[in-house]
C-alpha cells in the first residue's frame, strides 16, 4: 500500500501539468453542477422580490373603506383606531396600516370636490407644498394646476355644497412621484376635466384633486360625510419566497367584494384591485423556464469539462505506457493493471471533489451578490448536491474509460512507447451516426415547428448535439483529409505541406482536441449570443411597454395633452403626447410623431434599416396647415358657380387643446366678393384644417362650375402660406368627395372645379395634404381591417390607412397595433377619445420646471422605461441566461486549458520528429513552417466547426424560444437573427488566440530540436 501510494504520487509530480489540468476541469465540471441548482432556486427569489417591489401598491396591496357608525364613533381618532384593529394583522408579508380621511364629494367650482387629511395632519411633509400648510379647520391646499385652471389665487375663498362648506385656500401642493409609497396610489390625486360622451351625451363632471386640509376639518362635518381609507403595503424582504406569496394571495382573496362587513365602530368593505394571484402565477412560471434554461447551461458546461478532462487522463496515461509495460512483465494480474490504472485519477478525484464543492458554491455566491437582490440568502437545495455527485461519478466512468483505452493496447506497442493510429471501431462508427441522425431529426423538427414557446427538450439538447456532432465531423474530416494528402501528394513541392499533413494523419494526440475544443467554440457562441439576443429582445419589450425614459400618465384628454405638452415644451424636446384609440377594427397608438425621434425610446430592431427619423417623416403630414392667429378671419372668392341657391363657405378651425370650431362666410355671389368672420377663439392661433363650400340649407345646393378663393386674411393680414404650400385636397373623408372634381393651386389662389351631378351636395376641402388612406406603421401581426361583430369601440370613426412601415413593435401595442400621427388623424377629422388612456413621454433630461408643469395639471409617473427594463432584465428567465454568459466564458478557458496541457504534453513528441528532420538536413524554417501548418489546419478546422456549429444552434433555438416571459399579445416577438459583428469579433478573437498557440507551440518545438534529443527518453 505504502509502495502504491509512493508510485502515485511520483507520478503525479512527474505529471503536473497533467494533473493539475485534471484536478480543475474536474472541479469545475462538479462546481458547475453544484452552481445550477443553487442559481435556479435564487434567480427565482430575486425575481420574485423585484416584481413584487417594482408592482404597483393597488395590485400587490391591500385597501379597505371603512365607514364610522354615528352611534359609536365620536372622533377622527376613534374611527382610525376602529379602522385599523379591524385590518391589522393577518396573513401576508404586509406592512402596518396607512391610514387618511376622505370627505364625500360635494359640488364645486363646476365640479364635484372632496376633501383629504392624514390622521397624524402631516401631509404637507409628503407634499410640494407652495404657500402655507393648512393649520386650521377650513384651510386647505389645492393642486396647482387646479388653481389656475379656475382662475383661482391663493387666500381665495371656494365655495363647497353642503355638507363640506365653504373653505380657504391657503397653498397649493405637487405630489413628488418619491411619496408613491407615503399615498399608496398617486392617482387619487389626478385632476379630470368636464368630458362629455359624443355618442352618448353622457357628461362626466369636472373633478379636481382632493383639498388637502387638516383632521380637525372633519371633526366639523357629519358622520356619514367621511370615511377612512386604510392601506396595506406589500412588503418584499430579501428572503421572501414563493411559499410566503401564498399567503398574501389568501390575505387577498379573503376580503369580502362588494359588500361591507360589521366591524366594532363601522361597517368595513374593500376596495382593493388586488392582483397577487397573476403575479404569482407569473413567477411560478418564470420559475419553471428558469429552470428550463439553467439545465442546458449547465449540461454544455459539464460535458465539455468531462470531454476535456478525458482528453487529459489519455494523455496521462499514454505517458504511463512504460510504467503499465513494467507491471506487465512483473506478472501483474489484470485486476492488480486496473488498481494501477485508477490510482492516479481517483486520487486526483478525491482532491477535485471538495475543490469542485469550494467553487460551485464561492462561484453561486459571487453572482447572487453580484446580480441578484441585496441581502438574498444564499440557498443549498439537495438537487445541488445530487448533480455535483452525479458528476462525480461521470469522472469516475471517464477515468475508466481512459485507462481502458490504455490498457487495450498491446504489449509491444506499450514496450515501444508509440501508439499508432487506428480505424474507428464499428462501436465508434455507429455512435457517431446515431449522433448524426438525432442531430438531423432535432434540427427537422424545430425548423418545421409551429409557433414560438417555453424551452423543451430539444432545445435543451440540441447545442450541445450539434457541437459534438461538429467536432466529430471537424476530427474526421482533418484526419481524413491529411491521410489522402500524403497519399494523393507524395511529390508535392512543399516538404512542409506533406510534413504537416503526414503529422495530422499519424499524430492521434494532435486530432483527438478537436472534438472538446469545438464543442467548446460552439457552446461559447450559442450561450454569447443567446444571452446577447435576450438583451435585445427585454429592450424592445420594454420599449414597447415604456416607450421613453419616463412615462406619465395624464388625466386630460389626448387634444388638451397635446397642447400641455406645447405649452410645457414649445421646442419638443423633452415630451410628447400619446394615446391610445380603439376602433370597431385596429387598435392604434396616436402619437404626436413630430417629437417622436427626440423623445421615445424607438427600438432599432423594430425597423431594421429604417431610423426612427425616416418613420416620424413617413408619418408627418406632407404639407403644412396654415397657422391662422388674430380674432377675424376671412377670404376672397371668385365665384363661377351655377347653383340653385346662395353658396358660402364654412372654414374648419382647429384651436390646440380645444374642440374644432367654425366660421360661416358667405353668401357669395356671382364674381368676386370677399367675406368676413368673427374667431376670438384665434386669438393664439389657430389651424386652418378644412373649407366646405355649399348653400344654405344644411350647407347643401346643387352645383357646377369653378370657384377660385384668391385670398385668406387674418385682421386684413395675408395669411402666409394659406394656399400655396398648403396642400389643399379633396377631404379624404368627405362622402361628396367626387363632387369636387379639379383643384389646382397657383401662387395665392386656389381654382375648385365643382360638379354635383344633379345630387345637392357640398364640397369639402382639406389642408396637409392629406391622403385618402392615412400613413401608419403597421405592427407585424395587426390587422388594418375592421372585425364585424365588435362592439368595444370608443371611436364610431373608420377611416382608411396605408400601412406605409411594418414593424416588429410599436410603443404600447406591441406587434398587434398601428401607429399613426395625431396631426394626420385629426386634421379636419373629429376623433372620439372616451376611456381612451393618455400618456406623455418625457426624457430623463427634462427640466424641473417642464416636470412641475405636469404635476400642476395632475399627472403622475406611471413607469419609466428603466424600471420596466430592470424588472425584466431581473425576471427568473433573464438571471438565469445571465449563466449563459458565465458559461461562454468558463467553457472557453477550459477549451483553452485543456489546448494548452494538450500542447504541452505532445511537446516531447514533436521535438522528436523535428530534430529527426533537422538531421536528415531539413532546414530550420521549414520544420517550424510545417509545424505551423499543422496547427492552422487543426485549430482553423476546429474553429470554423465550433463557430458553425454555435451560430446553427443559435439561429434554429431563437426562432422557436420566447427566451422570456410573454405577457400578453403587446408582447413584440424574439428576432432571431445572428449578430454579425458578434460573430466576426469572435472569429477573430479565435483566430488570433490559435494563431498565437501555433507561433508558440512551433518556435518552442524548433527551440528543442537537436540532434541530442533523438538519444532521449521522453518518457
Amino acid at each position: 500500500m505504502r509502495t502504491m501510494l509512493a508510485t502515485v504520487i511520483r507520478g503525479l509530480r512527474a505529471r503536473g501539468l497533467l494533473s493539475a489540468g485534471s484536478v480543475l476541469l474536474t472541479a469545475l465540471a462538479i462546481g458547475s453542477a453544484v452552481l445550477g441548482p443553487i442559481f435556479q432556486v435564487a434567480v427565482t427569489s430575486s425575481y420574485l422580490v423585484t416584481r413584487l417591489d417594482e408592482a404597483p401598491n393597488q395590485l400587490t396591496g391591500l385597501t379597505w373603506t371603512f365607514d364610522p357608525s354615528p352611534g359609536t364613533t365620536r372622533t377622527t381618532y376613534d374611527a382610525v383606531q376602529h379602522a385599523v384593529d379591524a385590518t391589522d394583522g393577518g396573513p401576508g408579508p404586509y406592512a402596518a396600516p396607512q391610514t387618511s380621511l376622505e370627505s364625500v364629494r360635494a359640488s364645486a367650482l363646476g365640479g364635484i370636490a372632496m376633501l383629504l387629511a392624514t390622521p397624524d395632519g402631516g401631509a404637507c411633509a409628503h407634499l410640494e407644498v407652495t404657500g402655507a400648510c393648512p393649520q386650521q379647520p377650513g384651510e386647505v391646499l389645492m393642486l396647482g394646476g387646479d388653481l389656475r385652471d379656475t382662475h383661482h389665487a391663493i387666500g381665495d375663498t371656494i365655495t363647497i355644497d353642503d355638507p363640506l362648506g365653504d373653505v380657504v385656500v391657503v397653498g397649493s401642493y405637487r405630489v413628488p412621484p418619491s411619496a408613491e409609497d407615503y399615498w399608496f396610489d398617486l392617482g387619487r390625486f389626478a385632476s379630470t376635466p368636464r368630458r362629455t360622451d359624443e355618442r352618448t351625451g353622457v357628461v362626466t363632471p369636472y373633478t379636481p384633486a382632493p383639498f388637502v386640509t387638516v383632521p380637525a376639518s372633519f371633526g366639523e362635518l357629519p358622520v356619514s360625510a367621511w370615511s377612512v381609507r386604510v392601506d396595506r403595503r406589500l412588503v418584499a424582504p430579501a428572503d421572501l419566497t414563493i411559499a410566503d406569496i401564498d399567503d398574501a394571495q389568501a390575505a387577498a382573496d379573503a376580503l369580502p367584494i362588494e359588500q361591507a362587513a360589521e366591524v366594532e365602530g363601522g361597517r368595513l368593505s374593500s376596495t382593493s384591485i388586488n392582483d397577487i394571484r397573476a403575479i404569482a402565477a407569473e413567477v411560478r412560471a418564470q420559475q419553471r423556464t428558469a429552470k428550463a434554461s439553467i439545465a442546458p447551461a449547465v449540461l454544455s458546461l459539464v460535458l465539455v469539462a468531462l470531454a476535456l478532462l478525458l482528453r487529459l487522463l489519455m494523455a496521462a496515461a499514454d505517458l504511463r505506457l512504460p510504467e503499465l509495460a513494467l507491471a506487465s512483465l512483473r506478472g501483474l494480474s489484470r485486476r492488480q493493471m486496473w488498481a494501477l490504472g485508477l490510482s492516479e485519477p481517483i486520487t486526483l478525484l478525491l482532491l477535485s471533489v471538495p475543490t469542485g464543492a469550494v467553487v460551485g458554491i464561492g462561484l453561486a455566491l459571487g453572482l447572487v451578490r453580484w446580480w441578484l437582490v441585496p441581502g438574498l440568502p444564499l440557498p443549498l437545495p439537495w438537487t445541488a448536491i445530487l448533480a455535483g455527485g452525479a458528476v462525480a461519478l461521470a469522472a469516475i466512468g471517464v477515468a475508466v474509460l481512459a485507462v481502458g483505452l490504455v490498457l487495450r493496447v498491446s504489449l509491444s506497442e506499450q514496450l515501444t512507447g508509440v501508439r499508432r493510429p487506428r480505424e474507428t471501431s464499428r462501436t465508434g462508427l455507429i455512435v457517431q451516426l446515431v449522433l448524426v441522425a438525432a442531430a438531423i431529426a432535432v434540427l427537422v423538427s424545430k425548423l418545421s415547428g409551429g409557433k414560438p414557446g417555453d424551452p423543451d427538450v430539444t432545445d435543451l439538447v440540441l447545442p450541445v448535439l450539434l457541437a459534438v456532432v461538429a467536432g466529430v465531423a471537424a476530427t474526421r474530416i482533418t484526419a481524413g483529409g491529411a491521410t489522402w494528402w500524403t497519399r494523393a501528394r507524395r511529390r508535392t513541392r512543399s516538404l512542409a505541406s506533406f510534413v504537416a499533413a503526414r503529422a495530422i494523419s499519424r499524430r492521434q494526440e494532435g486530432t483527438l482536441v478537436i472534438l472538446p475544443v469545438t464543442a467548446a467554440i460552439a457552446i461559447c457562441v450559442f450561450g454569447a449570443g443567446v444571452y446577447g439576443s435576450a438583451a435585445q429582445w427585454r429592450a424592445s419589450v420594454a420599449a414597447t411597454a415604456a416607450p421613453a425614459p419616463v412615462v406619465w400618465t395624464s388625466p386630460l384628454p389626448m387634444n388638451r395633452t397635446v397642447a400641455l405638452t406645447h405649452t410645457l415644451d414649445p421646442d419638443g424636446r423633452y415630451l410628447m403626447a400619446v394615446s391610445r384609440l380603439n376602433t370597431l377594427g385596429p387598435t392604434y397608438t396616436v402619437a404626436d410623431t413630430s417629437r417622436l425621434a427626440r423623445v421615445s425610446s424607438w427600438q432599432e430592431q423594430w425597423t431594421p434599416g429604417v431610423p426612427v427619423e425616416q418613420v416620424a417623416a413617413a408619418l408627418a403630414l406632407k404639407a403644412d396647415v396654415p397657422r391662422v392667429t388674430g380674432r377675424r378671419i376671412g377670404i376672397t372668392v371668385d365665384q363661377q358657380l351655377e347653383s340653385d341657391s346662395d353658396v358660402y363657405v364654412r372654414l374648419r378651425l382647429g384651436v390646440e387643446g380645444d374642440r374644432a370650431h367654425y366660421v360661416f362666410l358667405g353668401p357669395f355671389g356671382a364674381g368676386t366678393s370677399s367675406r368676413a368672420g368673427a374667431a376670438p377663439y384665434c386669438s393664439k392661433g389657430c389651424d386652418l384644417e378644412g373649407m366646405t363650400i355649399g348653400g344654405p340649407a344644411a350647407l347643401t345646393a346643387q352645383m357646377k362650375g369653378t370657384l377660385t378663393i384668391s385670398g385668406i386674411e387674418v385682421d386684413g393680414t395675408p395669411v402666409t402660406g394659406g394656399i400655396d404650400g398648403a396642400g389643399w385636397v379633396r377631404a379624404p373623408d368627405s362622402s361628396a368627395a367626387e363632387a369636387v372634381t379639379d383643384i389646382r393651386s397657383s401662387g395665392d389662389s386656389l381654382e375648385v372645379d365643382i360638379d354635383s351631378g344633379g345630387d345637392r351636395v357640398i364640397a369639402q376641402l382639406a389642408s396637409g395634404a392629406l391622403p385618402t388612406a392615412l400613413p401608419v406603421v403597421k405592427g407585424v401581426d395587426a390587422s388594418t381591417s375592421a372585425q364585424a361583430g365588435s362592439f368595444g369601440s370608443t371611436s364610431s370613426t373608420e377611416f382608411a390607412v396605408d400601412p406605409v412601415i411594418t414593424a416588429q413593435s410599436v410603443p404600447f401595442l406591441g406587434p398587434n397595433g398601428l401607429l399613426i400621427d395625431y396631426k394626420m388623424l385629426t386634421t379636419d377629422r373629429t376623433i372620439y377619445e372616451q376611456k381612451s388612456t393618455v400618456y406623455v413621454l418625457a426624457r430623463s433630461d427634462a427640466p424641473k420646471s417642464v416636470t412641475q408643469g405636469l404635476q400642476d395639471r395632475g399627472a403622475s409617473i406611471s413607469t419609466t422605461f428603466a424600471e420596466v427594463q430592470h424588472t425584466l432584465d431581473q425576471g427568473a428567465y433573464a438571471l438565469a441566461l445571465r449563466l449563459y454568459a458565465v458559461v461562454a466564458v468558463l467553457v472557453l478557458l477550459m477549451a483553452l486549458a485543456g489546448l494548452f496541457v494538450s500542447t504541452a504534453v505532445q511537446l516531447p513528441a514533436r521535438r522528436r520528429d523535428a530534430a529527426a528532420l533537422r538531421v536528415v538536413g531539413v532546414p530550420r524554417g521549414s520544420v517550424m513552417s510545417a509545424v505551423i501548418r499543422e496547427f492552422a489546419v487543426v485549430l482553423g478546422g476546429t474553429a470554423v466547426a465550433g463557430l458553425a456549429a454555435g451560430t446553427l444552434a443559435q439561429y434554429v433555438v431563437l426562432r422557436t424560444v420566447t427566451l422570456g416571459y410573454v405577457e400578453n399579445l403587446s408582447t413584440p416577438a424574439l428576432v432571431a437573427a445572428v449578430d454579425v459583428p458578434r460573430l466576426l469579433l469572435l472569429t477573430a478573437a479565435t483566430a488570433l488566440v490559435f494563431g498565437t498557440v501555433a507561433l508558440a507551440s512551433a518556435g518552442l518545438t524548433v527551440r528543442g530540436a537537436r540532434g541530442a534529443t533523438l538519444r532521449e527518453n521522453a518518457r
